[in-house]
């Protein structure tokens, strides 16, 4: 049996494609412009993102990619865990982010339950599917529709609170981009106002050459949040490709973004000084620390009540520019 589980219910509409890969069941939804890979049974991972008139993945894959289902699981830190179980693309970090956790007696590791949660899932359209969950960690239930429409791929989100005690969250989307979206010529796009290398330092957009794209090979690794949207909105435009990624989101849920590149910076585990990555992320809360850390600088945790629901919405929109 494949993993993730497919609602039964008789749906009256046209489903999208289902395949296979390494174990794994691949729901594609597509329109003219989009072909866009889900993986329900990871997470309901997005990992691939093509703009068909040129035929160009914009999402980043990891080195190792989509490992088999079943695959056996070395012991290790939640880190190393997480990263094993990292195809690349676009994934679900909520209710933790960053750092492992300690809360309400157990454990939330590096970047959240839901992660790595397997989904199950029902077509509601040609080029739309949503998926379940239940967290075992934490009280909530997830929700998770993701739609295809024209050159725009929507991801909607509700957290529900199923337990009986309020509960402090971090929660963000984490869309990681690659080449040949990612590289020298192209440039980054926000409506953020500040740049924060850390809690105490923060910078005008773009700070220290933010808004660009270090070559392969280059030794850098940057991690920051973006602060002060006029509006929620983010992206990269490479105009040598003709392309640009654009990211639109609600900022009264998820005021923050982070910023995350790889440039061949970061030697050791996981990268080894190879990897190149640019990734945007819309965020309820900042800096990295995990929500026990969060509670202790920025103070920008999430709580959800008992029984509330609270709901994301994040856009990917693809367009061809004029070099």
């Amino acid at each position: 049996m494949t993993p993730g589980t497919r609602n039964p219910r008789v749906c009256a509409v046209t489903e999208p494609s289902v395949s296979a890969h390494r174990g794994w069941e691949i729901v594609h939804l597509t329109s003219d412009e989009l072909s866009v890979d889900v993986v329900p049974g990871k997470g309901g991972d997005v990992t691939s993102v093509r703009w068909r008139p040129i035929d160009v993945d914009v999402m980043w894959r990891t080195r190792w990619g989509l490992r088999p289902h079943g695959e056996h699981v070395t012991v290790g830190s939640s880190e190393a865990l997480l990263m094993q179980a990292y195809p690349g693309g676009w994934q679900t970090v909520f209710p933790n982010a960053g750092a492992p956790s300690q809360e309400h007696g157990v454990e939330w590791g590096m970047h959240g339950e839901a992660w790595l949660a397997s989904y199950d899932w029902t077509a509601t359209g040609p080029s739309a599917v949503e998926l379940r969950t239940d967290l075992v960690r934490s009280p909530f239930s997830i929700v998770k529709r993701i739609e295809v429409d024209g050159p725009a791929v929507t991801v909607t989100e509700t957290a529900r609170n199923d337990g009986a005690e309020p509960v402090e969250v971090m929660w963000s989307q984490h869309p990681a981009f690659g080449a040949p979206l990612v590289g020298p010529a192209a440039r980054i796009e926000t409506a953020a106002r500040t740049v924060w290398l850390d809690p105490a330092t923060p910078a005008a957009w773009p700070g220290d050459g933010f808004d660009r794209v270090p070559a392969p090979g280059s030794g850098v690794s940057r991690l920051a949040f973006l602060d002060g949207f006029a509006e929620g909105r983010a992206g990269i435009v490479n105009d040598e490709l003709g392309l640009r990624a654009d990211l639109t989101w609600d900022t009264s849920l998820m005021p923050h973004a982070w910023y995350w590149l790889e440039a061949g910076g970061r030697a050791g585990f996981p990268w080894y000084s190879g990897a190149y990555v640019l990734a945007l992320e819309p965020a309820t809360s900042w800096p990295d620390a995990g929500v026990a850390g969060v509670r202790s600088t920025t103070g920008t945790q999430v709580t959800i009540a008992p029984g509330e629901e609270r709901t994301a919405t994040v856009t990917l929109t693809l367009a061809a520019t004029t070099p």
